[in-house]
């Protein structure tokens, strides 16, 4: 009876063990989708500053601002990992990660990335960035890079709304996909329908 104790035991364990994993990666998606809802979400300076606060608040480890006196210019860096499941060979390291650029007091630009690395220790990503300043880019645009593996997509706030939720419409899954994503199309589906540019 004493082995019937052990095996039930062992089996209670792996079942904690799955269920944890589970757990965790729900939350690490979430928290992923929370952060590419975020960066969509902002509009003006005053969507900026709120966003900087929750997230200064809800993680607090994995955030950080830069300030220069000299120029009056101001960023916040946030990001999530998928940590666990990568230390546990589940999933490639992936994050997303959202910086907010300043300069005197007024938002520049916002920056979405999402970049994951696959078992070859070939890397993909999609690097998105809407600028709000006068006089920057106009057009918008998408950049090949290393064979689809890795794209720029660029454009300024005057982008028209469908077509900007598009290009913010990163593919949490990525975070928890066993395999990862590992092309440009894989992290932000649609991407090469959004305008392609020579290189």
């Amino acid at each position: 009876m004493k082995w019937q104790r052990l095996l039930s035991f062992a089996i209670a364990l792996v079942v904690l063990f799955v269920l944890g994993i589970a757990v965790y990666g729900a939350h690490v998606r979430s928290s992923a989708q929370a952060l590419i809802d975020a960066a969509e979400s902002i509009r003006s300076t005053a969507d900026a500053d709120r966003e900087i606060a929750i997230w200064q608040k809800r993680s607090r480890e994995s955030s950080w601002e830069n300030s220069s006196a000299q120029t009056e210019d101001r960023s916040f860096d946030t990001r999530v990992e998928n940590g666990w499941l990568h230390r546990l060979h589940i999933c490639p390291p992936t994050a997303v990660a959202l910086t907010i650029t300043m300069r005197k007091s007024q938002l520049r630009s916002v920056i979405l990335v999402m970049f994951t690395e696959s078992r070859s220790n070939e890397t993909a990503g999609v690097w998105v960035q809407e600028w709000f300043d006068s006089g920057t880019v106009t057009d918008f645009y998408v950049k090949r890079k290393d064979n689809s593996q890795s794209a720029t997509v660029e454009f300024s706030s005057t982008a028209p709304e469908a077509t900007r939720e598009r290009a913010f419409a990163l593919n949490a899954d990525c975070l928890v996909k066993a395999k990862g994503c590992k092309t440009a199309q894989d992290i932000l589906p649609g991407i090469w329908g959004l305008g392609v540019t020579p290189n």
